[in-house]
């Protein structure tokens, strides 16, 4: 009985997390009868090419658009293939990208002796690289990705050392930029509250662990704020700032 619930809770929590990428996803979930017979597939298919039908498909949209007229590199986090899957499909065709040249994708279908291709193009900056699309799963230590100077994490997860696993491809020995890191939140979802408690844990941790300056913390991520072009240019931007209902800012 126990194993059957925390099956259920897993489905609806994978559910959650797709429809709160993109609606279309949700089409790529078991639905069950009840489900079905209020899902419009028929619509949510004609809505998948268009990443505006998704607040955080429209986020990463207009943040690779930015960060290509800033000569930047974009990092974009999942734990499932999906939403990377459509999110490539997107870019492609909003921007004429290709995989394995414009847009690199690295999951866990792609061999280990190719994962290493992979990193030495995103890296390498006179490469055409522009974007990463990543599985939490696959890039697990060895892994670097310093070609990247913003990091999109797509989905909230419970263990908060997995989105600090995956920011630190990004953030590693011989990066020489600034890494941001947005960490994408769906309102009217459950998203809010396991963040809530995923920042509560990880606070846990380093009051436990950790014998890290929480005030000199706080100073560099106000500095950094503030530096923030990107994000300052999105959220005054007329057209782009109703997608954001609050911006919460963590060191």
């Amino acid at each position: 009985m126990e194993n059957t619930v925390a099956m259920g809770t897993l489905d609806a929590e994978y559910k959650i997390s797709l429809a709160s990428i993109h609606p279309f996803l949700v089409t790529c979930a078991k639905l069950s009868e009840e489900e079905t017979s209020s899902v419009n597939v028929p619509l949510l298919k004609r809505l998948r090419p268009n990443p505006c039908e998704g607040v955080k498909t429209r986020f990463v949209l207009e943040i690779v658009r930015l960060c290509e007229a800033m000569k930047e590199r974009v990092l974009v986090f999942s734990q499932y293939l999906e939403p990377l899957s459509l999110i490539m499909d997107q870019l492609s065709k909003m921007f004429n990208w290709t995989e394995g040249k414009e847009i690199l994708l690295m999951s866990g279908n792609v061999l280990v002796k190719n994962r290493e291709a992979l990193m030495v193009a995103f890296n390498d900056m006179k490469s055409d690289a522009k974007v990463m699309l990543a599985s939490t799963k696959a890039c697990c230590e060895g892994i670097t990705l310093i070609g990247a100077s913003r990091v999109v994490l797509l989905d909230v997860v419970w263990n908060p050392s997995v989105g600090r696993q995956a920011i630190g491809r990004a953030y590693r020995i011989g990066q020489e930029k600034i890494v941001y890191t947005y960490n994408l939140i769906t309102e009217g979802t459950k998203e809010k509250d396991k963040y809530d408690r995923q920042a509560r844990k990880d606070h846990m941790s380093k009051l436990l662990f950790s014998k890290e300056s929480q005030t000199a913390g706080l100073n560099l991520s106000q500095e950094v704020i503030f530096d923030d072009k990107i994000m300052e240019a999105m959220t005054s931007h007329g057209k782009l700032k109703d997608m954001f209902v609050k911006i919460l800012h963590s060191h």
